[in-house]
């Protein structure tokens, strides 16, 4: 690169709890030799590490706020955004989530950005968007359409995202797979660290990791384990966010408040997972969901729904991915796969792994190794081309 680093703006909602803002710290770390990097943040919420090198522009905007006031501000969002690119000589905006893509994309349509603009998308569009109102669904259709028609390049978490946008977005611009990094290293040296919750021996801990929101279904998770409440296990559900409250209050409507142990959001969860005996992931709609692979990272057999993006692809490769699991769980070659917003379903898949312990000694035989291959060292060489190769 003769000496000069290329100029990199990575924009994103937060650094706040979360699989995309985990896998945007690791770029930080991870990219910084090789490019100067500048971090815009649609709102100053931080809970990941910043390398001090990092130049941040917080743009300081309210995270939640009215639909159509948020909607109207947009262009001028998209001005300031780029005249810190022009002032700073950015010749590269990656943008993760859709509210940053569809500020790059403005920034490229009204202000005729003239860098390349990387849209980096994290969830499954058509089944994100199912659970809105007609409207809502129609409008964010158009979005997607409109933002990913102005990008040089979009980079997709799994190949069934990708077949998304393609067919039922008729997204022409490139779409990319490049699956989410992980941190072996750290989660390896930070497994050890004692946690704040005391793992009880002779109890068999269920774990759970993620924000508190309604994509990921932890109701779902809650009405299952009360199923098995007559069994000498526990839940552990480590993160935090808005449904908290809801959240607590059904686990006392269901008495089960010394059978569920909420620790709040922890920037090393891994101490929680490595100490449980099976994870579990209850969402309706994932992108690639990191914490399995972290989960896997810790040895552990997991559990997950067969949402339309990313556990297939993660815990049963070889079968076809556009198959979904119904009515009952799927053994695959890495885990536990059930249906969708099936209670009884995961509910019996939790009891199964609870009863069978050879079969969780032979996911937990498979599991670090599958985790090696999304380790950082090996994924940031793939997201260094797509940077540098436009």
């Amino acid at each position: 690169m003769n000496g000069i680093k290329p100029k990199l703006l990575i924009f994103i909602n937060t650094l706040q709890s979360g699989g995309a803002e985990r896998v945007v710290s690791l770029l930080l770390g991870h990219l910084k030799d090789d490019f100067e990097i500048h971090l815009a943040l649609y709102s100053n919420i931080v809970e990941f590490n910043i390398p001090p090198e990092i130049q941040v522009l917080n743009l300081n905007e309210p995270l939640v706020q009215d639909k159509v006031i948020r909607f109207l501000k947009l262009p001028y969002i998209s001005w300031k955004v780029y005249r810190y690119c022009k002032k700073n000589k950015i010749n590269i905006s990656v943008a993760f989530l859709y509210r940053p893509c569809y500020i790059n994309a403005l920034m490229k349509s009204f202000w005729r950005y003239k860098g390349h603009v990387i849209m980096c998308e994290r969830t499954h569009q058509t089944t994100m968007q199912q659970s809105h109102s007609s409207i809502y669904r129609m409008f964010s259709k158009f979005m997607v359409m409109f933002s990913y028609k102005r990008a040089d390049l979009v980079l997709a978490n799994s190949y069934a995202m990708q077949t998304d946008l393609v067919e039922n977005f008729k997204i022409k611009t490139p779409v990319r797979v490049i699956y989410n990094p992980i941190d072996l290293h750290f989660i390896k040296t930070h497994v050890d660290e004692v946690p704040d919750f005391e793992f009880e021996k002779d109890i068999f801990h269920f774990v759970n990791v993620g924000g508190f929101r309604k994509e990921k279904n932890h109701l779902l998770l809650i009405q299952a384990f009360f199923i098995l409440k007559n069994l000498p296990c526990k839940l552990v559900i480590v993160g935090g966010g808005v449904m908290e409250e809801e959240l607590k209050q059904m686990v006392h409507d269901l008495g089960l408040m010394d059978k569920v142990v909420f620790t709040g959001f922890d920037k090393n969860p891994f101490k929680y997972v490595s100490r449980s005996d099976c994870f579990v992931l209850s969402s309706d709609v994932e992108g690639f969901p990191n914490v399995l692979i972290e989960a896997l990272a810790c040895g552990k057999p997991v559990i997950s729904t067969d949402c339309s993006s990313g556990p297939r692809e993660l815990l049963a490769p070889a079968t076809d991915l556009h198959h979904r699991v119904i009515n009952k769980y799927e053994i695959g070659e890495y885990g536990i796969l059930t249906p969708v917003n099936d209670v009884t379903a995961l509910a019996a898949a939790m009891k199964k792994m609870y009863n069978d312990s050879s079969l969780r000694n032979q996911f937990a035989s498979r599991a670090a190794k599958r985790a090696e291959q999304f380790d950082v060292d090996e994924i940031k060489q793939y997201f260094h081309v797509a940077f540098t190769g436009l």
